[in-house]
C-alpha cells in the first residue's frame, strides 16, 4: 500500500515555495531510481527512459490503490441510496426545483448538481448521485495533477488514495452538499492548472477557466484558489503566462461567473454579504484554545495521520504550485478561528491541494520513509472509513451493542432522527388534508424534508434567514384559514413563536406530542400546534415582517442556522 505523508526526499535540497524544483539534473541522480531532469517550465520532474517502464511492484501498488479508491466510491453510492435525506439535503433539493444563479447562502452549483439527475425520479439516492460522481472525478483529477507534476503514476495513485481515505471527504462525496462540486472543481483546477503552466496549451487554459468558474459557483471560499493561482503566476519563472494563457483562463472564469454576480446585484448582494460579512459578525473574542480545538476536530474528520501529513507539508511544501493553492486558505481559516467559530470543512480546498502534494512527495521517498508514512497515514484512514460505513449499514445492531455494553442513551433519537422524518411527514400531511390546513415549521430543513417525503408545500415561518428562499414559493399574500405548526420543541419553550402565533391566529390549540421511534431507539418527539382563523396578514406576522426593529434583525443570518456554511 502506498505511503502518504510529508517526506524528506533523498538527494533533494531544501525545497520550499521560493526555490521550488531549481536543482540540476546532476543533483538528482540516484543509483536506485535512475536519472531525473527538470522540465523547461520548472513544474515537474520526468523520469528517464530507464524508468519509463514501471516495475511490477509499482504497477501492483497503483492497481491496489485504485482498487481501494473505487471500492470506497461504490460504498459511498450504496450509502447514498440507503439513507433518507437530512434536512440540509432536502433544503438543497428544494433549490433544485427552483433553479437560479444564486441563493441566500450559497452559489448555485449544489442545486444544479441535484437537478442533473432529477429527470430519473425522486429518491434520496438520485438526489445524492451527482455528488458521489463528484467524488470520483475529484480523485481522478487529483491523480492527474500529481502524475502531471511528477511523471509517475504512483504519485497520482497516492493522491487519490489519500483523499479517498479521508472520512470527511467520503461524507462530502456521499451526501448532497456544496462540498461535492467544490472538491471536484478544485481538483480539476489543480490538474488543468498543472498542465497549463507546463504546456502552455490554449485548451488547458480554457479548461482551467472552466474549473475555476465551477469552484467559484460552488462556494464563496473558492476565491482562495483564484488568489493562489494568480499569486503563483507572479513568480519570475512563470510570469510569462500573464502575456499568454492565464488571461484566457481568467476571462473564461469571469464570463461564467458573471450571471451569479448579476443575480446578486439584483438581490442586494445577498450571497456575497452572507459569506463574507454577515456570518463573521459574531466575535467570540481571541482564543488560541478554539484553534487547538479546531485542529483536533479536523484531525478526527480528515484522519489523524493524513491531517498530520498535510500540515507538515503546509510547513515544508514540496511544490510551489500546490503550495500556493493550499496555504492561503489554510491561513485565512486559521486566523478566523482565533476570533470566531469556523467549520472543519472550510479547508477542503487546502486538503485537496495537499493530498496532491502527498503524491508528489511520495515518489521521492526512501523505502523506509514510505513504510513509516504508510503506517501513519493510511492505517488510521483505513480503520475510520470502514467503521463509519459499518455504522451506516448496520446502525441498529451497533447502537444496541453500545447501549448494552455502556448504557449510553441517545437524546431525541440522536442521529436516528432522520429516520423519523418520513413518519412525521406522513402524519402531518394526513392531518392537514383532513382539516384543510397548511403545514408550517420554523426550520427550513424540516419543512423541506417533509415536502420531499410527503409532498407538503414548504411554508417556513420565523426569522430563519436561510428560509427566505421559500417565501417566494408560498408568499405573504396567501390567505389560509388554518395551519398546523410542527416543531421539535414544546411551544412553551418558544415564547417568540408563541407570541406571533397568538397575534396571527384567532385561536391557538395544542395538537399534542407525537413521538416516533426507529428500530427501538429513543423516540423523537414532535410537537403539533393548530392555528385557527389566520388573520389576512397572518403569514407575514409569523415571518416577523410586521415589526420594525425585529424585522430589521430578521434579515441578518445566524451563524449556527441550518445550511449556513460558507
Amino acid at each position: 500500500m502506498p505511503a502518504v505523508g510529508p517526506i524528506v526526499v533523498k538527494n533533494f535540497a531544501s525545497c520550499g515555495m521560493n526555490d521550488y524544483h531549481t536543482m540540476s539534473a546532476t543533483n538528482l541522480e540516484s543509483a536506485a531510481s535512475g536519472a531525473f531532469a527538470t522540465t523547461t517550465d520548472g513544474l515537474s520532474f520526468r523520469a528517464s527512459r530507464a524508468e519509463a517502464v514501471p516495475r511490477a511492484s509499482d504497477r501492483r501498488m497503483v492497481w491496489f490503490a485504485w482498487s481501494v479508491v473505487l471500492l470506497i466510491v461504490v460504498l459511498r453510492g450504496i450509502v447514498a441510496f440507503t439513507l433518507p435525506l437530512t434536512g440540509d439535503e432536502a433544503y438543497y433539493w428544494e433549490w433544485s426545483r427552483h433553479l437560479a444563479w444564486g441563493y441566500v447562502d450559497h452559489p448555485p452549483a449544489v442545486a444544479a448538481t441535484i437537478a442533473l439527475f432529477s429527470i430519473f425520479g425522486q429518491t434520496p439516492g438520485l438526489v445524492r448521485l451527482g455528488f458521489v460522481l463528484c467524488g470520483l472525478v475529484a480523485s481522478i483529477a487529483l491523480a492527474g495533477c500529481a502524475t502531471e507534476l511528477t511523471g509517475d503514476r504512483r504519485a497520482g495513485a497516492v493522491a487519490a488514495l489519500a483523499m479517498a481515505l479521508t472520512p470527511l471527504a467520503s461524507l462530502a462525496s456521499g451526501q448532497a452538499s456544496p462540498d461535492g462540486p467544490y472538491l471536484m472543481f478544485w481538483s480539476l483546477a489543480l490538474w488543468f492548472g498543472a498542465r497549463a503552466f507546463k504546456r502552455d496549451d490554449l485548451g488547458d487554459w480554457v479548461l482551467l477557466g472552466l474549473a475555476l468558474a465551477g469552484v467559484l459557483l460552488s462556494r464563496v471560499l473558492g476565491f482562495a484558489l483564484l488568489f493562489g493561482i494568480c499569486a503563483y503566476a507572479l513568480r519570475p519563472d512563470v510570469r510569462h503566462v500573464w502575456r499568454r494563457g492565464l488571461p484566457v483562463a481568467l476571462g473564461v472564469a469571469a464570463l461564467l461567473y458573471a450571471p451569479f454576480i448579476a443575480w446578486n446585484a439584483s438581490h442586494h448582494w445577498v450571497t456575497l454579504l452572507f459569506g463574507l460579512v454577515y456570518r463573521h459578525e459574531e466575535n467570540h473574542g481571541f482564543s488560541a484554545v478554539r484553534v487547538a480545538q479546531l485542529f483536533a476536530a479536523e484531525a478526527a474528520a480528515y484522519s489523524p495521520g493524513i491531517f498530520l501529513a498535510v500540515l507538515l507539508l503546509a510547513v515544508r511544501p514540496r511544490n510551489a504550485f500546490l503550495a500556493w493553492t493550499a496555504i492561503p486558505q489554510l491561513i485565512v481559516v486559521t486566523v478566523l478561528a482565533f476570533f470566531e467559530r469556523v467549520e472543519i470543512h472550510w479547508i477542503f480546498g487546502t486538503l485537496a491541494s495537499l493530498c496532491a502534494m502527498l503524491g508528489v512527495a511520495y515518489v521521492e521517498a526512501s523505502h523506509r520513509l514510505k513504510i513509516v508514512w504508510t503506517t501513519i497515514c493510511v492505517v488510521p484512514g483505513a480503520i475510520l472509513v470502514p467503521a463509519i460505513l459499518a455504522v451506516t449499514f448496520a446502525p441498529i445492531p451497533i447502537y444496541n451493542y453500545v447501549n448494552r455494553e455502556t448504557g449510553a442513551q441517545l437524546r431525541n433519537g440522536g442521529p436516528f432522527e432522520i429516520m423519523t422524518y418520513s413518519m412525521v411527514a406522513r402524519d402531518a400531511a394526513r392531518l392537514a388534508r383532513a382539516h384543510d390546513a397548511i403545514v408550517m415549521t420554523d426550520g427550513y430543513g424540516l419543512s423541506s424534508v417533509m415536502d420531499f417525503d410527503a409532498g407538503i408545500p414548504p411554508v417556513v415561518i420565523g426569522y430563519n434567514w436561510q428560509g427566505r428562499e421559500s417565501r417566494g414559493w408560498y408568499t405573504d399574500e396567501e390567505r389560509p384559514e388554518r395551519a398546523l405548526f410542527v416543531d421539535k420543541e414544546p411551544l412553551a419553550t418558544r415564547p417568540d413563536i408563541a407570541k406571533h402565533l397568538h397575534r396571527a391566529c384567532a385561536s391557538v390549540v395544542d395538537g399534542g406530542v407525537h413521538p416516533y421511534s426507529f428500530g427501538g431507539t429513543t423516540p423523537r418527539a414532535y410537537y403539533f400546534t393548530w392555528c385557527d382563523g389566520l388573520v389576512p396578514d397572518g403569514i407575514a406576522i409569523l415571518r416577523w415582517e410586521r415589526e420594525g426593529a425585529e424585522r430589521n434583525e430578521a434579515v441578518r443570518p445566524r451563524a449556527n442556522a441550518p445550511g449556513s456554511d460558507a
